[in-house]
Order: C-alpha cells, then structure tokens, then sequence
C-alpha cells in the first residue's frame, strides 16, 4: 500500500459522506420540514464522533500491545505500509528543518486549506446563477404584467423557470394565515407580499391555492441546485483513490500539484469571465483537487528518515495553534465588547417569524 493510494482512500469515504448529504437532505426537507434535516445532519455527526471515540481506544490498545509504546512512533506508520525503507533517499530532520523544501510544503498545504471556503462560495454563485435569478419586473407576479391574463405556465413573453423563479402571488404582504384556505380572505391590494414573507416549510403556505406553484417550484430548484453541489465530491468520490495511485506511479508530485492548482485556478475564473453551465466548473474542481490532495498529502513522509519519532514534538506545534486560536477568540470578544457588541447585536423576530420552522435554509 502506497501512501497517496491511502490519501486517496481518505479522501474517497469523507467525499461520499458530503455526496450522501447533498442528495439526501433537500430530500428529507421537502418530504418532512427543514429542521428535521438538520436533526438528521446533527445525528449523523453524533456518529461520527462515536467512530472517533472507538478509534481512540483501538489505538490505545494498539500501542499497549506494542513492545514499545512511544507516542506517534514512526513504527506504527510502516506498518501501514506509508513510509518506504529506503534510509538514504531520505534528509534527516535536522537537514530538513533547515531547507526550504519543507516551508514551501507547508505554505502550499496553508493556501491549499483556505481553498475549500472560496470554492462553497464559488459554487454558491454558480447556483445563484443558475437556478435562483430575478425575473424581469413584468414577470415576477401573477396577476400584473405578462401574467396578467393566466399564471398556470411560463409566459411566452417571461424567460424559463429555472434558472429564473417562478412569480410571486397576488396576495397583500400583510396575509397572515393559519391553514391554506385562509388565503381566500387575504388582500390582494398592494403592499404585495415578497419571496421573504412566504413560508414553503409551513403546510399553511406549501398548500395554499395561491402559493402551492410557487413553494413546489421554488422546492424542485432547491432539490436541483443541492443535486449539482454532489458533482465536486462524487468525481472526488470515485477518482481519488486512482489518483493516488497514479501519483505513486508515476511521482512527478511537484508538477501533479502545479497541473491540479492551474485547474483549481481555472474553475474560479470561470465563475466571473464565462457563462458555462454549472458542472463544467464542478467536475474540474472535484477533478484538480483529487490529484491536488494526493500529491500534496504524500510529499511530507519523503522528506523524514524514520526514526523513532515521525516529526520531533510535534504535538506540541499543535497544541501551539490551539493555544493560539483560543487567544485570538478572546481577542474577538474582547474587542466586540470595546466596540459596544457590534458582532453580537440581533435583529428582533417579525410576528411571521415566530412561526418558522427554518431558521438556516431558505433557498431564493
């Protein structure tokens, strides 16, 4: 077993999961109601913490069982198979500490890591574009404009639903209701009711005469956008373990990597400068960062000759960082508070509110 084959591995399970997310809960919000999505997200993080908690006691066994039982020995690595014995192509860790190779790892895996949140939000605009545009001012409402006459289709004169959303009822913004019928009694008399104001987690309004269009197509959006979100971890899914095992054929690390960030480069581009449809992007990215985690993931080990310790205290670099994080959230409130709680106002509930069984996701 080679070490970017296992990278692969890794990479292949924890890509599947978000796949199994990305299907599923779109799913379980539109068949039960939002919250119970997120109880099942929480549940299923529960496990995973549980599989942590076993992983731990598995290795605490392992080590007891070992004859020598020293904190991250690099034994326990060759056992798996991740470090090749070839002494002399390896630096020792004094040579490496001083050589610029290890930095430079080290920054690239930095910037690598702060990758993942531009590319959510990447992928927000693409769907953004894709699937929740504004209509034209005579298209956004039945009742007025090109829907004037009829609202049961798309107007020939109005663009395709998606990528634009399906128009607004006629109904006065101050429609309150408690069952779906209840929306005969509303006013049809302007101020008119925005996308905000309508509930689709709530019966009221998913079933409503008037409302029941809009929540079902603006639900068949939601469920197609979160569809084209499993297109990054499902090529990450099924080519990250090839990846790896490509790259311990072939090595050529540094330019695997190079290819993979001019992909990673390439697919960010995209989102501002053309208009290709949204899994072009998707599928490059999944692509680039499979053969981008491979490559960076196993070029650590070469550098490190295996002694009884992997890398010389490094725990203590961890426990560095986390020291320091917890500093920096002091800081935070420390500095919220010197600014009067301008990160920790909130905006008190409108009477609507108090009946949302949504708080996170309201797709628009």
């Amino acid at each position: 077993m080679e070490v970017a084959f296992v990278f692969g591995l890794s990479n292949s399970f924890s890509t599947f999961s978000a796949v199994l997310n990305y299907k599923w809960s779109p799913w379980i919000a539109d068949h039960y109601n939002v919250t119970t999505a997120l109880w099942v997200g929480a549940g299923v993080c529960g496990l995973s913490f549980v599989a942590a908690l076993l992983l731990v006691q598995i290795d605490k066994k392992l080590h007891i069982a070992s004859e020598k039982s020293e904190a991250a020995s690099i034994r326990d690595l060759k056992l798996l198979g991740w470090v090749p014995i070839v002494p002399q192509q390896y630096l020792s860790p004094d040579s490496v500490s001083r050589r610029w190779l290890f930095w430079l790892l080290a920054l690239q895996s930095l910037v690598n890591s702060c990758i993942g949140p531009f590319n959510n939000t990447a992928t927000s605009v693409f769907l953004e574009r894709d699937y929740f545009q504004q209509p034209p001012p005579l298209c956004q409402r039945c009742g007025l404009g090109y829907y004037n006459v009829y609202c049961d289709a798309v107007s020939p004169h109005c663009p395709n639903v998606p990528p634009f959303a399906w128009p607004l009822p006629l109904l006065s913004k101050n429609c309150s209701i408690t069952s779906p019928f209840d929306q005969f009694q509303c006013s049809k008399a302007p101020p008119y009711i925005l996308d905000e104001d309508i509930n689709c987690d709530d019966v009221s309004w998913r079933e409503g005469p008037f409302t029941h269009r809009y929540c079902a197509t603006k639900s068949q959006a939601a469920e197609t956008a979160t569809s084209s979100l499993s297109y990054n971890p499902m090529v990450q899914t099924g080519l990250a373990p090839l990846a790896g095992w490509l790259v311990d054929l072939f090595g050529k690390r540094p330019m695997l990597s190079l290819v993979a960030e001019v992909g990673v480069a390439v697919a960010h581009a995209a989102i501002n400068y053309s208009q290709v449809t949204v899994t072009v992007p998707l599928l490059l990215l999944g692509v680039s960062q499979c053969f981008l985690q491979a490559s960076m993931g196993s070029a650590f080990p070469p550098l490190y000759a295996h002694y009884d310790r992997y890398i010389p205290h490094v725990q203590v670099l961890f426990v560095g960082f986390g020291v320091a994080n917890a500093l920096l959230g002091v800081a935070l409130v420390a500095m919220d508070r010197a600014h009067h709680g301008v990160l920790s106002r909130f905006s008190p509930p409108r009477d609507m509110d108090l009946d949302h069984k949504e708080p996170f996701l309201e797709a628009s």
